[in-house]
Parts: C-alpha cells; sequence; structure tokens
C-alpha cells in the first residue's frame, strides 16, 4: 500500500468519523443524561468494537458476512432492534425521568455504557459490509491485504475515538445546566427518536 493510499484513506475516515452515527448518538446521549464519564465510557466501548472488524478483516470473516445472506439478515435484525430497544428507553426516559438517585444506581449490565457502546457497533453489520467493499481499493488483493486492512480499520477507529471524546466533552459540558429538565427531556426524546430512525434504517439495509 503507498502512502498516497494511505492519505486517501485518512481523508476518507475523516468524512467518516464527522457524520453522526448510532455511536455518536449514544455518547451524546449519556453525556446528556449521566454527565462526560458514562459518555467516555460509552465511547470507549464502542472503540473496542473496532476490535471486532478488526479481527474479522484479519481472519477474512467480512467475505463470510456477505457471502451468507442470512448470516447477515440475522445480525442486521439484532441490531435493528437493539437499536429500536435504546431508542424507547431514551423516549421513556423524557417522557417519565427518573430521579437523579434512581439514575445513579441503575448501572446493571442493560444499561452500562460501555457495553452498549460495544453492542452498538458490533450489531450493525452495514459497517462490516462497507469495509468489505472499500478496503480492496486501498489494500489490494495481496498476501499482506488483511493486515493492511486490520490497519486502517484501526486507524479510522482511532480517528473516531479521539472525535467522539470531543463531541461527549462538549455535550457534557452544554448539557449540564438543562439535565432533568424540560429542555433536557426534549434533548433525550429527539435522541430516542435519532436510534428510531438508525433502527429503521439498519431493518431495511440490503446486503448488497
Amino acid at each position: 500500500m503507498t502512502g498516497n493510499a494511505l492519505l486517501a484513506w485518512i481523508v476518507l475516515s475523516t468524512g467518516l468519523v464527522l457524520v453522526p452515527g448510532p455511536d455518536t448518538v449514544i455518547a451524546v446521549s449519556y453525556a446528556v443524561r449521566r454527565g462526560l464519564r458514562d459518555a467516555l465510557w460509552a465511547v470507549w466501548g464502542g472503540t473496542v468494537g473496532g476490535v471486532w472488524y478488526i479481527a474479522l478483516c484479519g481472519f477474512g470473516f467480512l467475505t463470510v458476512l456477505a457471502a451468507y445472506p442470512t448470516l447477515y439478515t440475522t445480525v442486521k435484525i439484532a441490531g435493528a432492534i437493539y437499536l429500536a430497544w435504546l431508542g424507547l428507553k431514551l423516549l421513556r426516559g423524557a417522557l417519565r425521568p427518573q430521579p437523579d438517585a434512581v439514575a445513579g444506581a441503575d448501572r446493571q449490565i442493560s444499561d452500562n455504557p460501555f457495553y452498549q457502546g460495544l453492542l452498538t457497533t458490533v450489531l450493525n453489520p452495514k459497517i462490516a459490509l462497507f469495509f468489505l467493499a472499500i478496503l480492496p481499493q486501498f489494500v489490494g488483493a495481496g498476501p499482506d491485504a488483511p493486515y493492511w486492512g486490520m490497519l486502517l480499520i484501526a486507524i479510522s477507529y482511532a480517528m473516531g475515538f479521539v472525535w467522539l471524546v470531543i463531541v461527549a466533552i462538549v455535550a457534557a459540558r452544554a448539557s449540564s445546566a438543562a439535565r432533568q429538565t424540560k429542555v433536557g427531556r426534549w434533548i433525550e426524546g429527539m435522541l430516542g427518536v435519532a436510534f428510531m430512525g438508525f433502527a429503521a434504517r439498519l431493518a431495511t439495509a440490503r446486503s448488497s
């Protein structure tokens, strides 16, 4: 892989990172509801989820996912259901906000920021298909292609981590005065709608 190809990948990754997706929404939702600490845990969970795609690339499983429509559909449906569940939780929280004490005690796995960030990334097969479609244009098809692919995916997620940390910090500071107010509830509701939209898009996505 040439230096020009690496530079082109960095430019492409910059554009992808700046486009809001489920990882951005989940980081902002935790920043709004619980503050910076939990938002950073959600960001870290999503970044660790990137290791899953690095492994898929290294072991050639990206091709397997695209080759078996049933497997793709299974992962897609699971991801859509999960995103819809997150959206419903946010909408319910906006309509019936919990006291701080209750929200602070609610730390089970089902509402753990790290695991939610992780699952949001892992259960999105569109990410895998994107890498499958775009990576060959940068790494070719030689014996070293999987290793270069792993490196490029790692670069994308490293850039995404830095950007989402910035987003989380800004969102946490901007929402500190609005949390547990009508404004905070409106923000939480809009984030819930965003998750429902992502769920609908994922559920209707095709493997080709």
